[in-house]
């Protein structure tokens, strides 16, 4: 057998040493030798050259349509210039993790193009025209002449990009691409085509060459991987599904020709809004373009005045248009400034059917106050010209918001009629444009306290009172439980920060303020055992008091209470007389605030001048709302009573006012006067056990239902008569769940979330007696109730599908002693966890899946003891279909 190495040596070394051995035994020793001369020294080599790191780099060419996929790509355009009429660029793409990505000169050619083009790559040019009469500047794109091919001239067209010139990649994630068209030439061409029908060579302006002029060069990199989709060699089909880049590159880079530098700060510049403020609601603009287009500054050279070539006037009615509308009195409407503005107005506008591209405008909502004019726009660095929209209006961006005015005629305009912008500025002036677009909201302190994009601007703007109006805020001290389980409430109320007693009640003193009526309520919340479950993760009890009755004296039954104070800092408290909170009460919890009806006002300042109040009707004033404030119980509790937690965080303020910036609070209209303004105590009201029209009116199921209306295929029809509620537009990607919610509440990854999964309660869907038609007669047995379909939205009450002719029982209850009454098996109900997804999924198919893994939607309550939901087998985080996986996997 043959030895191991290493026992082949020990082998031969104990082979040497016997022979030593042997040798020893057997010789005598000899004498030592001289001792040798040194050898001499040699030569010492020469240094070798050093060696160059090498460069890492992802290759797209070689990248599978997954990986390609799931690239995210970004890059900057390091210099441009115009050499021989052709714009060149040069640029440098990385990944998201900033290593350099070569290899994206895929192209393709089709049977009947001349050249060779960049699949992946479209570049555009435009220069920037200084306004003139007063109207601001404007972006003038030079490639507007179609792509010449083996049957078809090139000819004039709206603006459009480049991808058929010549790219070098320098295999370091650098490139230099030279367009394919000359934009000296392209004057030459417009003067030398032939017009007809909708194609007047004036819709396309001026687009001579003007060096010395701000140009804008616009990169995007961005499409199908290699092999799917048409991204083939010969531009055919591959038959294989295109696999889109779900995070493309926009990129941009403001030059001028005549010096081939960079625009500095004294050149003349349009930079009116950036991405990251469109981005505070819309997440990133998800779906225009085929994503592909998802950085402002992009939009702003191909959506010109140009965008009206070939399109006629709009046809106009009594009421607004017919037909398309891409040019309105002789200006596109897909101009980027009068396209966003009037896609934003959307329900506000005057008239009505505006269709552009197949967009309604009249169908557009918007989450906030429309006049939130820094929402959008406000100078800074990034955007030196975002104060433009009150220091240079123009007739073409205030009249897409204020669409009625008549410019030719002056109808609706108190300037008369207008040939020009020349006199905007001087008769309006900043402040008076200001004046007229800040919102009377309530505070934000969070703009304060920063996080948000233009959040020190907005601070000023949701923080705006008229001259002599006084800002109210709630000061919420404590929330204890007396010997007698009674809320008892410490605060006071602030005027400009500062302490504000209360009036003496009396004849002669009728309000809590001089100059002020009405007032806000104190409001408790707790959860007590319901459905089999000992202690509820929701809220399913309330109390309240209207502070103005119990000051008064007035406060009878639930909300009696009694009111002491001042203490030496100002501080009141209330106890809730009527009220006995039960020993197996949980997450005991209490505020101020939430009242906004007409006989309970809330604090109303009846002496601004300009709103005046009306004795009579009890309308009219200053009413700005404040914040709601909330507090968990404290202090030592009744004997009985456990340790108090507060209700897990689901959503904050933070997040619903990215794009609400005021809770509840709209351009002509607000969900609860604005009053009920903290997303953490919606569900005081908006509870588990309510429920409207056959639809449960729990914060959780509502709000996924009216956030989700553009996916569900059953409208959302509680309050159909007032809110339409199944009408509001998402403009962000809905799936994206941390855009309102806390990170790991929506998949129970979150501690306080999983301790709270196995004790969620169901959501009542209807309870009570379902009888009635519209008018208010009896229907009879077997009856369809009247619900809201298509075209069926007259004011009235609609039901939901789900309910039907019958008496459905009563609701879970718990009275002002604190004695709990069961809800009747005959109510309907959602099952927990099924009603979050239901609220979005309601699809046929959605509601059989949840329905076969243990969900109850909208069936009786008695269901709830023998149906388990199953959800978290498959749904868990780590599971075959993780909630947040399904969700947030979107780039």
């Amino acid at each position: 057998m043959k030895q191991p190495p290493l026992k082949q040596l020990c082998g031969l070394i104990a082979t040497a040493a016997v022979a030593l051995v042997l040798i020893g035994c057997n010789g005598k020793a000899g004498q030592n030798g001289l001792n040798g001369t040194n050898g001499t020294n040699g030569t010492n080599g020469t240094n070798g050259t050093n060696g160059t790191n090498a460069t890492i780099t992802v290759n797209a060419a070689q990248m599978t349509p997954d990986q390609w996929g799931d690239l995210t790509l970004k890059g900057t355009i390091t210099s441009a210039t115009v050499t021989n009429g052709k714009p060149v660029v040069n640029f440098t793409v990385t990944n998201g993790t900033g290593t350099p990505v070569v290899g994206l000169g895929f192209t393709t050619k089709a049977a009947n193009a001349l050249v060779p083009s960049y699949a992946n790559m479209s570049f555009a040019i435009a220069k920037l025209v200084p306004g003139t009469n007063g109207s601001p500047s404007k972006w003038v794109s030079y490639i507007v002449t179609s792509m010449p091919n083996t049957t078809t001239a090139t000819a004039p067209a709206k603006p459009t990009t480049d991808n058929a010139g010549t790219l070098v990649d320098n295999g370091d994630g650098s490139y230099k691409y030279t367009f394919y068209r000359d934009i000296t030439a392209a004057q030459g061409v417009l003067d030398a085509a032939t017009y007809t029908g909708n194609n007047a060579k004036a819709d396309l302006g001026d687009v001579t060459y003007q060096p010395a002029l701000t140009h804008r060069i616009a990169l995007q990199i961005s499409g199908n991987a290699r092999g799917t989709g048409t991204n083939t060699p010969d531009a055919t089909n591959s038959g294989i599904a295109g696999v889109v880049v779900k995070t493309p590159a926009n990129l941009w880079y403001d030059f001028i020709p005549a010096t081939g530098k960079a625009v500095a700060a004294t050149d003349e510049q349009r930079n009116i809004v950036d991405t990251a403020s469109c981005n505070r609601c819309h997440t990133k603009f998800n779906g225009f373009h085929g994503s592909s287009r998802i950085e402002a500054q992009y939009c702003t050279v191909c959506h010109t005045d140009q965008r009206k070539y070939g399109n006629a006037e709009a046809t106009k009615t009594a009421t607004g248009f017919s037909g398309s509308t891409s040019k309105i009195n002789g200006l596109a409407v897909g101009d980027f400034p009068a396209f966003i503005h009037r896609l934003h107005a959307g329900e506000e506008l005057s008239k009505d059917g505006y269709n552009y591209a197949g967009i309604a405008f009249n169908e557009v909502t918007y989450p906030q106050d429309l006049r939130n004019c820094a929402m959008c726009h406000t100078a800074s660095a990034v955007t030196p010209q975002g104060d433009n929209w009150n220091t240079k209006p123009s007739r073409m961006a205030c009249g897409a918001c204020h669409d009625k005015i008549d410019w030719a005629t002056g109808a609706n305009h108190a300037g008369g009629a207008a040939t020009s912008d020349v006199n905007c500025s001087s008769c309006h002036g900043a402040a008076g444009i200001k004046l007229n677009h800040i919102p009377v909201t309530p505070p934000n302190p969070a703009f304060a306290t920063g996080g948000y994009t233009n959040g020190s601007a907005l601070a000023a703007y949701t923080n705006n009172l008229p001259a002599g109006a006084i800002k109210v805020t709630w000061d919420l001290k404590s929330v204890t439980l007396n010997a007698s389980q009674q809320p008892v409430f410490e605060f006071r109320f602030l005027q400009d920060g500062a302490r504000a007693d209360f009036n003496v009640a009396s004849a002669t003193k009728t309000e809590l303020w001089d100059n002020f009526v009405g007032g806000p309520s104190v409001y408790l919340a707790y959860a007590v055992p319901q459905d089999g479950v000992a202690t509820p993760a929701d809220w399913n009890a309330t109390a309240s008091g209207y502070i103005k009755k119990i000051w008064n004296g007035t406060a009878t039954g639930a909300a009696a209470g009694t009111m002491t104070g001042p203490d030496s800092n100002g501080y009141y408290k209330i106890t809730l007389t009527g009220v006995k909170v039960p020993a197996t009460a949980t997450m005991i919890t209490g505020g101020i605030g939430y009242t906004y009806n007409k006989n309970s006002q809330s604090i109303t300042q009846t002496n601004v001048p300009g709103y005046a109040y009306d004795t009579t009707t009890m309308m009219g004033g200053l009413s700005v709302p404040p914040p709601n404030v909330t507090k968990l119980v404290s202090g030592t509790l009744p004997t009985g009573f456990a340790a108090q937690a507060a209700r897990r965080t689901i959503v904050t303020n933070a997040k619903c006012n990215e794009c609400h910036v005021a809770l509840g609070v709209f351009t002509t209209s607000a969900y609860h006067a604005g009053e009920r303004n903290d997303a953490y105590s919606c569900t005081f009201c908006h509870s588990v056990n309510r429920a409207n029209n056959g639809w449960s009116v729990n914060a959780k199921d509502a709000i996924h239902a009216l956030h989700a209306s553009s996916v569900r295929e059953n409208k959302f029809s509680w309050h159909a008569d007032v809110a339409q509620f199944w009408k509001p537009t998402y403009p962000a990607i809905l799936n994206n769940c941390e855009a309102c919610h806390v990170s790991g509440t929506y998949d129970f990854t979150a501690s306080a979330s999983a301790a709270a999964l196995p004790n969620l309660l169901a959501s009542t869907t209807a309870y009570g007696d379902y009888k009635k038609a519209v008018d208010g007669t009896v229907l009879p047995a077997g009856s369809t109730l009247p619900v809201v379909t298509t075209g069926n939205e007259a004011f009235g009450n609609y039901y939901s599908p789900y309910v039907s002719w019958g008496n459905y029982g009563t609701a879970f209850a718990v009275s002002a002693a604190g004695v709990s009454t069961p809800a009747t098996l005959t109510t309907l109900v959602t099952s927990p966890i099924t009603a979050a997804c239901w609220a979005c999924h309601d699809s046929k198919p959605a509601v059989a899946h949840m329905r076969g893994n243990g969900g109850t939607i909208n069936e009786t309550r008695d269901l709830l003891a023998v149906r388990t939901e199953q959800c978290m087998i498959c749904h868990a985080a780590g599971k075959t279909a993780d909630i947040k996986a399904v969700h947030m996997n979107f780039k």
